[in-house]
């Protein structure tokens, strides 16, 4: 059975710095702010989801699937790109799975950082 640490890193550090130049404290300054607006959006998104708002939801996911991807968080990516097509299908189903997706990547995402400093 795959351990803990079998998943894939949140982020590819390395493709995420190759796309800025090799700027690390650049990247920092992108997460940071990345950090903010997911916040924002995930707001958003759980208010949206609770409402029933389809248009709100495949917005937010579609910012976040774009922002996800200029950082290389591929597992981000994924979750959001799931929002999307969830508002554009009104399936609140699987809007509610992107959403807890998006909260548990996010977390992971913020361990991860924490850890590797």
């Amino acid at each position: 059975m795959a351990g803990k640490n079998s998943a894939p890193a949140p982020i590819d550090r390395k493709e995420a710095l190759e796309r800025i130049g090799g700027d690390e404290a650049f990247l920092q300054e992108l997460l940071g702010i990345y950090d903010e607006e997911f916040q924002k959006k995930y707001d958003e998104l759980e208010k949206a989801v609770q409402e029933k708002d389809f248009q709100v939801i495949r917005e937010a996911g579609h910012y976040l699937k774009g922002a996800s991807a200029n950082l290389s968080l591929p597992a981000l990516r994924e979750a959001a790109w799931k929002m999307e097509q969830a508002g554009q299908n009104q399936d609140l189903k699987t809007a509610r799975e992107a959403l807890e997706a998006l909260e548990r990547e996010y977390r992971r995402l913020k361990d991860f950082l924490k850890e590797s400093g």
